[in-house]
């Protein structure tokens, strides 16, 4: 005899007990990216399967190859849209740079030390230093996600006007990071040191703001006497 369980349409499944909910199309390709965000990061991207995503969503296989057409689908999709995710910021024009700048910061740094982003970060520089073709994939699909951080739009803008003397975007942006968010996220990658309260964060961030533009603000020319 079958269970009541079993008999169940595919999106009035859960992987818990409770009371069945029918799922929309959105609500079900969510929670297949969640159960492959849970599994991967649990077991790695080698030891995780379509299988092991369907037993953790509460769905078939099937119906994860009706949304994803492989495991490196699946994974390239939780890659670009839980990792690679969009930071939409735009700061006040009428604040100071140094303002401007802060809201940045801590707009990137919320985004980026939600626990899932933290441990897909993980698993990723686990399996980019020790898989050449998930490292290439990696870095094609960072290039494919056209992601431009909002960091660098804000220099390009400053730097146009003349508020700052920015020689390199790029670089500019790697270096304020660096200063700001860099050793915070270490920490947090490798558990070596407690992590900063909001308070204690949003003033490390302030101080290497403060250094950073001071740096390069651009230089008065000295004026000629007679």
């Amino acid at each position: 005899m079958r269970s009541q369980s079993s008999s169940q349409p595919e999106d009035r499944k859960q992987s818990c007990c409770g009371r069945p909910v029918q799922l929309d199309e959105a609500e079900r390709r969510n929670r297949i990216l969640d159960a492959a965000s849970s599994v991967l990061t649990t077991h790695g991207y080698h030891a995780t399967s379509m299988d092991s995503i369907a037993s953790c969503s509460g769905m078939s296989k099937k119906t994860l190859y009706q949304f994803f057409d492989s495991k490196q689908v699946l994974f390239e999709t939780l890659i670009l849209e839980r990792l690679f995710a969009p930071i939409n910021y735009t700061p006040a024009p009428t604040d100071s740079m140094e303002k401007q700048l802060l809201g940045l910061m801590t707009s990137i740094a919320a985004c980026m030390f939600c626990d899932e982003r933290l441990s897909l970060l993980r698993s990723v520089i686990t399996e980019t230093s020790r898989n050449p073709a998930v490292r290439q994939l990696v870095a094609d699909l960072f290039q494919l996600s056209g992601r431009v951080l909002p960091i660098q739009n804000w220099m390009a803008i400053q730097s146009e006007a003349g508020r700052l003397d920015i020689p390199d975007i790029t670089e500019a942006s790697d270096l304020l990071f660096g200063m700001t968010l860099g050793g915070p996220t270490l920490g947090r990658l490798t558990h070596c040191k407690p992590s900063r309260s909001k308070e204690k964060l949003e003033e490390f961030m302030a101080y290497g703001i403060r250094v950073f533009l001071e740096g390069h603000r651009p230089v008065t020319p000295p004026l000629n006497r007679h």
